[in-house]
């Protein structure tokens, strides 16, 4: 069996230019990457993203793979066995085994998700007995971790925090020496959100009220719907998605992808080698196009366990080039200084369904 993957990964966050306090908060433990962003003001918010962030990073199911116990990893691999010992032997035989065994590894993959939600769920509990419900917190993070002999992530997110992944067809070889930062695209390379926002805007989207043209301008982009703490919605959203060596993750707050474009993320990911390179670029960048909220950025890379670290850091005066050449990409910023506000999704959905009967709800 060959080594399983592991990750290499950057951080950065800042109060940003309008803030008086850092309300973000981000952990990297082990091939655990969190970043949260807390609302609530007073402080009470940058509580919430702690105890959101630290509650996961202690929990003891992100330092075993798949989050199974011995006992639990026993019971998978007598699972697995067991399905292939029942395929009969003959023409088609080696299909029906394999169909067998991606059964007990997408079972086990739901026990997992269960425990992850589990997880999430006592930071959510922590945050209310600590806080009262004044405050919450958005979440998105990216686990590395394995089942079997096969390499995974589990990416999951809560509010409108962000995690994204850089696609890299299998051919493209990208040259660590080339820091072009020309607007132009990578063939090959692109940048895919995974993550869903969950906000008012992102519903009226989804609902087809507004534009995505119009959501970037709207006056309540800063409403989100559903967040830890609050007492109200909070169910992740929760993607799996196949590991490969030099796979790129990037989790941050809004903080960050409301002051920068797109195209200019997808350019500093696939072009900046280190991981920590590429997060200090990007907040710099941020911060230099307004910092109108706090901003906090993880870049997370996949690679085999026993590579060895041959990404060179960047001189001073190269980061600070491709900082400047943020200027040079079209943005839109969503970002505000407005403080991040709660409504909860399900009653979005209630309005518009007395809404869609001529109803007025009392």
């Amino acid at each position: 069996m060959s080594k399983h993957l592991t990750t290499r990964a950057g951080s950065a966050t800042d109060v940003g230019m309008h803030r008086d306090n850092n309300e973000d908060s981000l952990s990297i433990a082990g091939t655990l990457h969190v970043v949260a962003d807390g609302m609530g003001g007073h402080e009470a918010g940058e509580v919430a993203s702690r105890l959101c962030v630290r509650t996961l990073a202690y929990s003891h199911m992100f330092s075993r793979p798949g989050g199974m116990t011995e006992e639990e990893q026993e019971a998978y691999n007598a699972e697995v066995s067991a399905e292939g010992a029942s395929s009969e032997e003959g023409e088609g035989a080696g299909l029906l085994r394999r169909r067998k065994n991606t059964s007990a590894l997408n079972r086990q993959i739901m026990r997992t998700l269960e425990k992850l939600r589990e997880a999430i769920g006592e930071a959510d509990e922590k945050i209310k007995d600590m806080l009262g419900q004044r405050a919450g917190t958005t979440v998105t993070g990216a686990w590395l971790t394995s089942i079997g002999d096969q390499d995974m992530w589990f990416i999951f997110n809560v509010g409108d925090s962000r995690t994204y992944r850089l696609v890299r067809d299998e051919e493209v070889l990208t040259d660590a020496a080339d820091i072009s930062m020309s607007a132009a695209s990578i063939d090959g390379l692109t940048l895919e959100q995974i993550t869903v926002d969950h906000s008012e805007v992102q519903y009226l989207v989804d609902t087809g009220q507004i534009t995505e043209i119009e959501a970037l301008t709207h006056p309540r982009r800063n409403v989100i719907t559903r967040a830890l703490g609050t007492g109200n919605y909070w169910e992740p959203d929760f993607w799996v998605i196949p590991a490969h060596p030099g796979d790129r993750m990037m989790m941050c707050s809004d903080g960050l992808s409301g002051e920068l474009s797109h195209a200019y993320m997808a350019r500093v990911l696939a072009t900046v080698e280190h991981p920590q390179d590429a997060a200090d670029v990007l907040q710099m960048a941020a911060l230099r196009a307004g910092g109108r909220d706090n901003i906090s950025v993880i870049v997370a890379d996949a690679l085999q366990d026993d590579s060895e670290d041959s990404a060179e850091p960047l001189t001073e005066t190269t980061v600070l080039s491709i900082v400047d050449e943020s200027q040079n990409f079209d943005t839109k910023h969503t970002a505000t200084d407005e403080q991040e506000s709660y409504r909860d999704e399900r009653n979005l959905m209630r309005e518009k369904k007395n809404s869609a009967n001529g109803s007025v709800e009392a």
